[in-house]
């Protein structure tokens, strides 16, 4: 192995033999063993095409900028050193980069194969471009890292990145990639950014803890859910023109939809945008500000489990069921107590108290026809249809209306009011028999025809206007709660 300890000895490797201001440039020389630069110290060290017979280490210096620039070796190592600017260019095919337990100012990777930085502190940023091989960085510490460029896919396939324990101060940003895959675990850091990216294998990422906002813009993904587990996110999540891998489509199937899954998570506000179909599903998973409306044919998923603390409405207003329903159906991919809940909510912090009372009903509802048979007709047929649920008085003032009508119909056509020699056609009686009606349900004293003074008769009028006073009080109960709002 050639050990090499001060720049002379660096020097005299190749066609230089001065150094000049404690520099020095190689270029185009050839080693014929390992290359070991051992506590060198240094302002500047620049390798230009050079060929080394096995691996080229940097072990224990102290180098203020060094420069490895096409450079043929079995493995490049740097372990333990002290770089301010390190940049390492076109490293041969099959040459692995590694960096372990040392401190950088800035870092920049150009067009290299697989490459490992472990335990690595970097003041600045860390710029890696054209992957070829699997990236991994693990137990690192930046202040910005950028992973850009298209990396085409050759015979070893398309690169991949895996990122474990990695603290970024300020951002960790991922554009213009085709990876076989994005693995992020225990990754820290201010904001995260996706863009351009398209991936073989679903999106993975697992303790992800960003302060401020997590941007995911033309990400390509296969059919499998792509995931975001056990996470928090401070600020937003903005996913926009989230699409599914040509391989993956398949009209209307199930796995024509790209799909992004939030497990156990947290976040301030969430927002979608895509023109193709998308989902994002939320499992026990909570958005403590506002879900913003999605857009194009973008919708959202809620479990029972998740919670939404508000929610953007845009101006959308609900004078029924109806437009309620067809709002649901377009922003989340079915209608559930969750979503009707999220939206009571929103509209609850507006003090939109008529549409609240409006989306309470429909889920009463919903939750009733999950009951058993008795119980389900209880609920939907009694306390919903004919009681309202307390808040729709519409429902028993029509019940009511209805059985006024239907009272003075019987009492007419049963003649209880009608003298001998009339007819159904009479006017006059058909008019006194309403006003029967409407003193039986709702307990006016109009007095009673001599001829209905019967135990029969009295048992009936009671039980008329005991079911009037139910509705009565019921419907001006409603209206007095609506006038106090």
């Amino acid at each position: 192995m050639g050990v090499v300890r001060t720049l002379e000895d660096l020097a005299r490797i190749g066609r230089q033999r001065t150094v000049n201001d404690r520099s020095v440039h190689l270029r185009q020389d050839e080693v014929t063993t390992d290359l070991l630069l051992d506590t060198v110290s240094a302002d500047r060290v620049s390798l230009d095409r050079m060929s080394i017979d096995g691996a080229l280490t940097v072990r224990s210096c102290h180098i203020d900028e060094l420069v490895i620039d096409h450079v043929e070796a079995d493995a490049l190592m740097v372990v333990n050193s002290r770089i301010g600017r390190l940049i390492i260019r076109n490293a041969s095919m099959g040459c692995e980069v590694t960096l372990i337990d040392s401190a950088l100012d800035f870092l920049a990777l150009h067009s290299c194969g697989t490459t490992r930085l472990e335990r690595l502190r970097v003041e600045e940023l860390v710029q890696v471009n054209a992957l070829r091989g699997t990236l991994h960085i693990t137990n690192v510490r930046v202040s910005s890292l950028t992973v850009r460029s298209q990396a085409a896919g050759g015979r070893l396939g398309r690169p991949s990145v895996i990122v474990r324990g990695l603290k970024a101060r300020e951002d960790l940003t991922f554009d213009d990639l085709w990876l076989s895959a994005i693995t992020l675990d225990e990754v820290e850091t201010c904001g995260l950014t996706l863009q351009r990216v398209r991936l073989d294998e679903p999106l993975r990422a697992n303790g992800l803890l960003c302060s401020d906002t997590v941007r995911v813009n033309g990400l390509v993904i296969p059919a499998e859910d792509s995931t975001i587990t056990n996470s928090t996110v401070k600020g937003s999540v903005e996913v926009s023109n989230l699409e599914l891998c040509d391989t993956s489509r398949g009209g209307d199937r199930p796995g024509s939809t790209a799909r992004l899954a939030l497990h156990s998570t947290t976040v301030m506000s969430l927002r979608s945008a895509s023109a193709a179909s998308s989902v994002i599903s939320l499992h026990d998973s909570s958005v403590t500000g506002t879900l913003g409306l999605p857009s194009g044919s973008s919708r959202y998923s809620l479990d029972n489990s998740s919670s939404v603390g508000d929610m953007e409405l845009a101006g959308q207003v609900f004078r029924n069921g109806a437009q309620v329903l067809s709002f649901l159906e377009r922003s989340f991919t079915e209608v559930t107590a969750v979503a009707l809940e999220s939206v009571r909510s929103a509209l609850a912090k507006r003090n939109r108290n008529r549409e609240v009372d409006e989306l309470y009903y429909l889920a009463r509802q919903r939750e009733a026809r999950a009951l058993p048979p008795l119980r389900r007709a209880i609920g939907q047929g009694l306390l919903g249809g004919v009681l309202g649920w307390g808040v729709r008085a519409r429902n028993p003032a029509r019940v009511l209306t209805a059985g006024i009508l239907l009272t003075a119909v019987v009492l007419h056509l049963a003649g209880a009011v009608r003298d001998p020699g009339r007819g159904l056609t009479d006017v006059t009686v058909a008019g006194k028999s309403l006003v029967l009606a409407l003193a039986l349900w709702l307990n006016v004293g109009t007095g009673m025809p001599s001829e209905l003074k019967t135990t029969e008769w009295t048992a009936l009028a009671v039980s008329f206007t005991a079911a009037g006073m139910l509705f009565t009080t019921l419907i001006v109960g409603m209206v007095i709660r609506k006038l106090v709002r």
